[in-house]
């Protein structure tokens, strides 16, 4: 029996060939974006939970509320606070460190006596000591965790970094040399970490060489509560059925204990759930829950747009199978046999659908993983999770798209299918459709005006005037500060004339880094808000594009002797006009709070991101603070001037990786994360307005072929092809319209909302809704009229011969 209605359901489709190809095609875009929304929604829940006690383990962070206005959040923890904790709070079952260092030169010593090779490493080499692999399951290759980083000058490298140094993984007992300083014997070998974890180090060297690694500042480092950097991470392990928040309690308490009431009370340490690193935005998470959130949003509607497409074409050919219907029940056929009948069609086309839709993610998934920095993969066999997600869907596509078309025909009495007198059937599923398709057309709309605002929003915040010049910079490392090398190096570069400008700095004056403290100005007491440190020498403002608005640039120092501070420091102190600044005393916490007099103002300028507000900035001279260098360019071949720049560099530091960025390229990489959303949201718009397409396109290709009679009278009567055009596409322009005015007020709040989370952001105009609705109804209107204009200009005598 089952085997009889599988063969009737694939003649009818067959039979049907048009009309199935469009379900099958948008079920396909649909199932085929759900999966790979899924996989991408997977994947970033499944960050660090690997590990065996994920649950158990939490990050330990830090709010400060020293100052006036909204808190500061930061990632870092001190290593006082691990070492109190580990030794004082029963409640704890392990406590880790992990100290990452950035751009780090590595050399190899060859014993072949051809010279050395050398790598530069980025973020992925990290201090710490056995601790950390209690608490994070790494698998040992070679070597053993409890004792390959207890001696100083030990390391323990990834499965690829050391086939990538050595060639080999027989590397037990070689050494590196890190940073040109320190030279480490390789004690062990672990396997390369997954893809999905926040924690990529490579190359772990043994904290216990810590003194060694950063002589100056060390016993602060590793005694002060105060001594906090974002690159310290605190990991601890909670003994089961303990509160986190007892904990959390318990490190500010000793906290207090350590440095006193008054020095504690700013800081507040958080207990960061592990579960919870990868999506807090306060401290540097990847990703937000919330656009998971709006992407698994999209991909339910997206299936559903298909659904809708397959409801209103099943429906839309009720009138054309009424008979069909009427025999079978005149032969005995009961409503549930009709109804198995007609889900067993809609299974066909949703199995054949899946096939297509695995296709088309196995095609797309390498192309999607470069595009979204990800690696997803799709393996329906081995990954459970997708392979009950893919049956879960189907069976609800199944349901819903079928159920409903299933229902209204199982039920047409026998007669009146006979008849063809289904009126109020299909009136009733008429409205359904019409209904439908504007719900589904909201949906697409809702995409395109999101499309084109969060496509303005990235615009802007890459176009947008930084109070400097980005443009033609590009930015060194500078491995050694020393005055001769640093001198020498300036001097060689700017006797090229294609370079125009070099300076030496910490960073640009746009960057991820967090650098800053209390300031003091004049004669008055430490002021209620902090104040953010950039650091660079005389040549800083020419070779950014600072702009001076009062009084003069600073002179070239090893110290920190004069300042420039921007127009916003300015206000908070409370002067109106900047010259009320200038020659006055002023004192930097965060430069050793070394005093100096304030010489010039700055306009205000964008440190970070357009996600946060400008901040009161002051800039001045620090050798030991120098870490980069950035060269200005002028216009011509940036190629050959790169070329000379390394020549350069390289007889200056010629035991280190030359590497670059342009400064612009740079800054971009901010908003990686509205690059990402922007694409994503794109993406399912074109797809939403393809599978909408599809669905009018067959819905008026089957209206149309149940009016033909009428067309061929009305031919015959004298209507001209615009007429015709005009009778069949306006009630689905009507729909789309209806469906505009809707989508709009949604769009509108949706996208206000997520435009609050930048400080700098584009105002939402009138004319990007009424642009929206252009597009949606120019879209349709070319789906509607192909169909309609085919049928207006058909030869009425073949339209009057029709049996229907």
């Amino acid at each position: 029996m089952i085997k009889n209605y599988f063969k009737i359901a694939w003649r009818n489709l067959w039979k049907h060939k048009f009309y199935t190809f469009i379900n099958m095609f948008g079920l396909a875009l649909s199932i085929g974006c759900s999966v790979i929304l899924f996989q991408f929604i997977t994947y970033h829940l499944s960050f660090d939970t690997y590990h065996h006690n994920a649950k158990q383990v939490y990050r330990v962070v830090h709010r400060l509320t020293a100052f006036e206005g909204a808190p500061i959040y930061d990632q870092g923890a001190p290593l006082a606070l691990a070492r109190d904790v580990k030794a004082n709070d029963p409640r704890v079952k392990d406590v880790a460190a992990l100290l990452r260092m950035h751009d780090i030169n590595v050399t190899i010593p060859q014993n072949d006596g051809a010279g050395k090779k050398m790598f530069a490493e980025h973020e992925n080499i990290g201090i710490t000591d056995g601790h950390f692999f209690n608490l994070f399951d790494y698998q040992w290759e070679q070597g053993n965790k409890n004792t390959a980083l207890i001696e100083p000058n030990t390391a323990v490298l990834s499965h690829g970094l050391a086939e990538k140094y050595f060639g080999t993984q027989d590397v037990i007992g070689k050494t590196i040399k890190v940073d040109n300083k320190n030279v480490f014997t390789i004690t062990g070998v672990v396997k390369d970490h997954p893809a999905n974890t926040d924690i990529k180090s490579d190359v772990f060297l043994s904290i216990s060489t810590l003194k060694n690694i950063y002589p100056d500042v060390y016993t602060p480092m590793y005694n002060d509560w105060n001594f906090i950097n974002s690159t310290n991470s605190i990991y601890v392990e909670l003994k089961d059925r303990m509160s986190a928040d007892v904990v959390e309690n318990d490190i500010n308490q000793f906290n207090v204990k350590a440095q006193g009431a008054a020095e504690a009370k700013p800081y507040h340490f958080m207990m960061l759930p592990l579960s919870e690193v990868h999506f807090d935005g306060r401290f540097a998470g990847v990703i937000q829950r919330s656009l998971l959130v709006t992407l698994g949003v999209i991909g339910l509607l997206l299936i559903i747009i298909a659904c809708v497409n397959f409801i209103n074409m099943a429906t839309a050919q009720s009138f054309k199978r009424a008979k069909e219907i009427g025999t079978r029940k005149v032969l005995g056929s009961s409503p549930g046999a009709i109804f198995i009948q007609f889900i067993s069609e809609t299974s066909y086309i949703v199995v054949f659908a899946a096939l297509l839709s695995f296709a088309m993610v196995m095609v797309a998934i390498p192309v999607l993983n470069s595009w979204l920095q990800t690696q997803l993969s799709f393996n329906f066999f081995t990954d459970y999770k997708l392979a009950v997600f893919i049956i879960a869907v189907l069976t609800i596509i199944i349901l819903a798209a079928g159920s409903y078309p299933a229902l209204i025909l199982s039920r047409f009495k026998p007669v009146n299918a006979l008849k063809n007198q289904v009126g109020g059937k299909t009136q009733a599923a008429g409205f359904t459709r019409k209904s439908l398709i504007v719900v589904q057309n909201i949906i697409a709309q809702v995409l395109i005006i999101s499309t084109i605002l969060i496509t303005m929003q990235v615009k802007y915040l890459k176009t947008t005037d930084l109070g400097f010049n980005k443009n033609a910079v590009i930015m060194l490392p500078v491995p050694n500060n020393d005055k001769g090398k640093t001198d020498f190096l300036r001097d060689q570069l700017l006797a090229d004339p294609a370079i125009k400008s070099v300076s030496f700095c910490y960073r640009a004056p746009s960057s991820t880094a967090d650098k800053g403290g209390s300031i003091k100005f004049d004669s008055r007491d430490w002021e209620k808000f902090v104040g953010y440190t950039q650091i660079g020498d005389a040549s800083y403002v020419k070779t950014f594009g600072l702009q001076l608005v009062a009084g003069r640039n600073i002179v070239e120092s090893d110290t920190a002797r004069e300042y420039l501070v921007n127009e916003l420091l300015v206000s908070k102190l409370g002067l109106k006009d900047p010259q009320q600044a200038l020659g006055r005393r002023f004192t930097a916490g965060d430069l050793s709070n070394n005093p100096g007099i304030i010489v010039g103002v700055v306009k205000d300028f964008h440190a970070k991101s357009l996600y946060t507000a400008i901040a009161p900035e002051y800039i001045s001279t620090l050798r030991k603070g120098y870490q980069y260098v950035g060269v200005k360019i002028g216009a011509g071949n940036p190629s050959a001037v790169i070329d000379r720049i390394k020549k350069e560099w390289q007889a200056v530091y010629p035991d280190n990786v030359f590497e670059f960025r342009f400064l612009d390229q740079q800054i971009a990489d901010f908003y990686q994360k509205e690059d990402l959303l922007n694409k994503l949201i794109t993406s399912s718009a074109v797809i939403a307005i393809f599978i909408s397409c599809l669905g009018l396109l067959g819905l008026i290709s089957l209206l149309t072929l149940q009016r033909t009679k009428e067309i061929g009278v009305r031919k015959v009567l004298g209507a001209s092809v615009i007429n015709i055009t005009r009778l069949l596409s306006v009630d689905f322009l009507k729909l789309v319209l209806v469906a505009v005015v809707v989508a709009s007020p949604i769009a509108w709040l949706m996208m206000s909302k997520y435009l609050q989370n930048f400080a700098y952001r584009i105002d939402i105009q009138w004319w990007v809704f009424v642009l929206a609705a252009f597009t949606a109804l120019l879209i349709a209107f070319i789906t509607v009229s192909f169909q309609s204009i085919k049928a207006a200009m058909t030869n009425p005598v073949e339209s009057l011969k029709s049996g229907e």
